[in-house]
């Protein structure tokens, strides 16, 4: 029986049926605990591939299955399974504006935790642990959209951490961010990889795939 968390069963994705498929009949088995690193030029499919692993686009032919588990539309469609799912999988978007929605940063790293049912302390103790993670306590009570834009990467990856996923799905998480910011967020990837989460990485930054030790799957664009 393969160990493999993640495993992709020749998978294909087109936007439109007259289109060349973004991603031709991908098979790969990601291992919990792995860490890989996506590369290619833009428009190889890094994202396209990144928005199935975590169920919010389908291939059109091809199976994706998370933990023995087929994921598809049918299956997500149910509250509990979707919810289940996406306790296990956190997804960094690229631009952290299509994340950030509530009325301040401290809403919105509550905002996942809340989602889950978890009690008011366990909420508090999440979002207290994520805001002094990232030095966010001055602007907890700020709205996210005053924040610049290395401010709000730092809300939304603070967010996606608050769900204590065990894989983590990040769309270049390193771009637009200051020396010193980078810094911070690479430190902390390291210490997530060495306590065993499973990383998934879209990024054309090599110091990451190298600070992270990261297998490489290089995308060719259509």
């Amino acid at each position: 029986m393969s160990m493999a968390l993640i495993e992709l069963d020749k998978i294909s994705f087109a936007y439109a049926p007259e289109e060349p498929p973004v991603i031709r009949e991908l098979s790969l088995a990601v291992e919990a605990g792995a860490c890989l690193a996506l590369r290619g030029d833009n428009g190889s499919g890094k994202t396209t591939l990144l928005r199935i692993l975590n169920g919010l686009s389908f291939p059109q032919t091809g199976v994706y299955r998370f933990d023995g588990t087929e994921i598809n539309a049918a299956w997500l469609k149910k509250q509990a399974n979707a919810k289940r799912f996406h306790k296990r999988i956190g997804y960094l978007f690229q631009n952290p504006d299509v994340m950030l929605f509530n009325a301040s940063v401290r809403e919105e790293i509550a905002f996942g935790p809340r989602q889950l049912g978890l009690s008011e302390a366990e909420i508090a103790a999440r979002v207290g642990d994520c805001l002094a993670l990232f030095d966010l306590e001055p602007l907890a009570d700020k709205a996210p959209y005053q924040l610049s834009g290395g401010q709000k990467k730092q809300v939304a990856l603070a967010a996606v951490l608050a769900l204590n996923p065990e894989v983590l799905v990040l769309d270049e998480p390193l771009a637009g961010l200051d020396r010193r910011t980078k810094e911070r967020v690479l430190a902390l990837l390291t210490e997530l990889r060495g306590a065993g989460k499973t990383l998934i990485a879209a990024t054309h930054d090599d110091g990451l795939c190298a600070a992270l030790d990261a297998g490489i799957l290089r995308l060719n664009a259509p």
